[in-house]
């Protein structure tokens, strides 16, 4: 605990024993010293002086306290926000459905182990629809996470890795070239980087069978997300 953060949560003591402080010593050289009584009054009064200039600065201290909390919650819901918006919630609204979404959903989670079964009903023409939307919702996640992932607290590399896995889909990539001009150019440079550095695991994986954490890890620790500096 550092002075600042100590001064806080004993404020009301220091504050109390300072002013305390400063008037018995005050009083008690004023008092002592040789000098008009008129000279002697304007220093008893120059006494609460001292004292507001001490609870000024207590003031400041608790505002900048204050402050400093406000945006560590603020932080703490974004954080919240950005994993439930642009993380869950594509994942999630998509496995409702099945089976149309199957195909989509299996082709982002290359690493989960699903039993070799594939749906042998469905509905093409939903099937596509499905699957064109919840592209549209998986690469406007990529996008909102441009805007607010600055203020999230849970670690670029976390997203980065999700959002390689799920650019390994041939689904997504297919429709990524159809739609991207959808939108904005620093989210199509950031999804054009993700397509090629997932690449690079989609190779490995060919050769090695399975990927582990530190393969994603090398490439999410060292990708550059700009993120956008005005909310």
């Amino acid at each position: 605990m550092n002075a600042e953060e100590t001064l806080y949560q004993y404020g009301t003591e220091f504050m109390l024993a300072g002013a305390l402080f400063i008037l018995f010593v005050g009083y008690h050289l004023i008092s002592r010293l040789e000098a008009e009584q008129d000279r002697k009054l304007e220093l008893l009064i120059g006494i609460p002086t001292a004292i507001s200039v001490i609870l000024v600065a207590y003031n400041l201290i608790l505002s900048t306290h204050s402050n400093k909390r406000i945006e560590e919650n603020r932080a703490a819901n974004t954080t919240l926000e950005n994993i439930q918006r642009n993380w869950l919630s594509p994942q999630i609204e998509l496995s409702k459905f099945y089976p149309e979404s199957h195909f989509l959903y299996r082709s982002m989670t290359p690493e989960s182990h699903y039993v070799d079964v594939w749906p042998q009903s469905y509905d093409p023409s939903k099937r596509a629809q499905i699957e064109v939307v919840y592209s549209f919702r998986v690469f406007q996640a990529m996008e909102d996470y441009l805007t607010i992932g600055a203020h999230d607290l849970t670690g670029q590399y976390v997203y980065i890795n999700n959002y390689l896995m799920w650019m390994q889909s041939d689904i997504l990539r297919r429709n990524w070239s159809e739609i991207s001009f959808n939108f904005s150019s620093d989210t199509r440079e950031m999804i054009d980087r993700l397509i090629t550095q997932s690449d690079r695991l989609i190779a490995k994986r060919k050769r090695v069978g399975k990927l582990s954490a530190d393969d994603y890890d090398s490439i999410s620790k060292n990708f550059e997300v700009h993120y956008r500096t005005k909310l």
